[in-house]
């Protein structure tokens, strides 16, 4: 069975409410379903969905009946008190503890290798063939889809993205933070990107090309003890540290697993590069552009698998 994993308990702060739920084109696909064509025309048999408790009833009303007979369908709850060791978070937590705390919450749904996506994002029909072809071909691997820079940015604000860093058999190596990434003019009236990175104290001119991480994976089960892991040092710091001012902010990153298994256990993560456009809803801005994209590709039948 081929299962793909959907984010989808984020909070969805600066778009301003249930962005993984938000309908777009005459057909009224969330990004997600638009993914899940993909993934089913791909080959993926299984969908689970990681979401919030609140969430249960609109994801049954509003996704499910839609995918009834395409794909077997899962809900998992990202809930606070489902953690390692008995452990518990201080008193006034309300967000999500992360993308790494919500893949462990569905260790008990999976036996086999997983494919993982964001539920507010589009990846493009490339992406899952390139996951399930890699995991045939590479089962003890990890996998990345990677995405070029100027296919990833946003027209209405700065974005963050992680920079991929790989070797000759493209084997990621490190993921390099950048912060505030957007187009500007420069002095000759020339377009290009700036953004931050995390080891320079400046803005500096970024290569359009370079690869960058969209949180598209592939994963073997033992990501999951390295998950575990990460959840109760993640936990425990925060105890030790003992700032209260970061009871809502303190977050279990997946790609922090990652690096951290690529460091400690030489777990060898391949790297795949998709030539489609990405593009999600990280402003209210947004709306608009990903409107036109999904309309554009309903009209080109690209989602005939849920609709006519």
């Amino acid at each position: 069975m081929s299962t793909l994993v959907i984010l989808a308990a984020g909070l969805g702060s600066r778009f301003g409410g249930n962005k993984q739920l938000a309908q777009f084109s005459s057909a009224k696909l969330t990004l997600m379903e638009c993914n899940i064509c993909h993934a089913i025309d791909a080959g993926f048999t299984r969908v689970i969905f990681i979401i919030r408790p609140e969430l249960r009833t609109l994801f049954a009303e509003q996704v499910l009946p839609k995918l009834v007979n395409k794909i077997d369908v899962v809900f998992v709850e990202q809930d606070l008190n489902n953690l390692p060791l008995k452990l518990s978070l201080p008193e006034g937590r309300t967000k999500p503890l992360g993308t790494a705390h919500a893949i462990w919450c569905c260790r008990n749904n999976i036996d086999g290798n997983f494919s993982v996506i964001n539920a507010d994002d589009y990846y493009g029909n490339s992406a899952f063939k390139l996951l399930l072809k890699n995991n045939q071909d590479f089962p003890e691997y990890h996998l990345m889809v990677a995405f070029q820079l100027e296919k990833t940015l946003s027209e209405f604000g700065g974005v963050n993205r992680g920079f991929c860093q790989f070797d000759n058999h493209n084997l990621l190596q490190n993921i390099d933070e950048c912060h505030d990434i957007k187009w500007v003019i420069s002095d000759n009236n020339q377009q290009k990107i700036t953004g931050r990175l995390d080891h320079k104290n400046e803005r500096c001119e970024l290569d359009p090309l370079s690869l960058t991480s969209m949180n598209c994976w592939s994963f073997t089960p033992d990501i999951f003890p390295a998950l575990e892991t990460y959840i109760i040092a993640t936990i425990n710091n925060y105890y030790k540290d003992n700032d209260t001012s970061k009871v809502n902010t303190f977050e279990c990153f997946l790609p922090n697993v990652v690096m951290r298994q690529i460091a400690q256990q030489k777990k060898e993560v391949k790297l795949l590069t998709s030539s489609d456009s990405w593009f999600g809803l990280t402003f209210s801005d947004d709306i608009e552009r990903v409107e036109k994209s999904i309309s554009d590709l309903h009209q080109q039948q690209a989602f005939t698998t849920l609709v006519s």
